[in-house]
């Protein structure tokens, strides 16, 4: 809580209680150097760096998940859902000058909406629990950093991707080196995370890797993970091609992003 003029209080979500949000007896997030957090911790960091991907089940409480995917669905009304092309580097100035042949000037369908900081009510849980020290903690040791910061872009700190019925994201690279995220509504069918764990390294873009698999072909490489509704996932991007399926069926595919 913070002390206002006239000794009013006003809420500090940083201070938040995350019980109501996270199944602590599961996810243990809130009691750092503890026995529990610290298997939890050594768990999600060997699964990192043995697949460049783990995945926490049922990290948000019951609870938490039904009222953050009705808000969620609720903003997702009031968004723009476009459709685009792009290349996996999304470097039109590099692309001018490539061959005609170079996997770097292959075209892909970007279809999906975006719903922003912004639009998220600083009381939600989602919200709570990206401010959250506790929180924040817990990555930096899953990722093998000191800490970790909040986005300063007011906007795209906290996101929700919105893929509808035949939405996707088709293959590319994160900027960043890990990208956290939670699902809040699995579609009917579709919408999963396929992804090649270190088809490029800081020194090798892997360019014949890359062509072969765009073209379809290596598939034995890709691997394929499938995550339900209130599930945390932890993923290392930087070097690890990665895509979402077409989403089948009715219910659109909605996802957390705390950068």
């Amino acid at each position: 809580m913070i002390e206002v003029t006239g000794g009013s209080r006003l809420a500090d979500p940083e201070e938040g209680f995350l019980g109501d949000v996270v199944d602590l007896d599961r996810n243990p997030v809130d009691t750092p150097g503890s026995q529990r957090w610290c298997e939890l911790v050594a768990g999600v960091r060997g699964a990192l760096a043995t697949d460049g991907a783990v995945s926490l089940p049922g990290f948000l409480r019951a609870e938490a998940l039904a009222a953050i995917a009705a808000q969620l669905r609720a903003a997702s009304d009031h968004v723009p859902i476009r459709r685009h092309s792009g290349t996996v580097y999304a470097r039109d100035d590099l692309e001018a000058i490539l061959p005609a042949d170079d996997p770097r000037r292959v075209r892909q369908e970007w279809y999906a909406g975006h719903v922003t900081r912004d639009m998220i009510p600083s009381y939600e849980g989602s919200h709570r629990l990206y401010v959250a020290p506790a929180f924040k903690r817990f990555i930096a040791a899953c990722v093998g950093v000191e800490r970790v910061y909040e986005y300063a872009d007011p906007i795209a700190g906290l996101v929700a991707t919105i893929l509808p019925p035949g939405g996707q994201y088709p293959w590319h690279y994160d900027t960043n080196e890990f990208v956290v995220t939670i699902m809040i509504q699995k579609p009917e069918a579709g919408g999963r995370f396929d992804y090649c764990k270190d088809l490029r390294t800081a020194g090798d873009e892997n360019l014949a890797g890359l062509g072969r698999i765009l073209e379809g072909d290596n598939v034995n490489q890709i691997r394929t993970t499938d995550f339900d509704a209130g599930d945390l996932q932890l993923f290392l991007g930087r070097y690890s091609l990665h895509r979402v399926g077409q989403v089948e069926g009715e219910l659109s595919r909605h996802v957390l992003v705390l950068s």
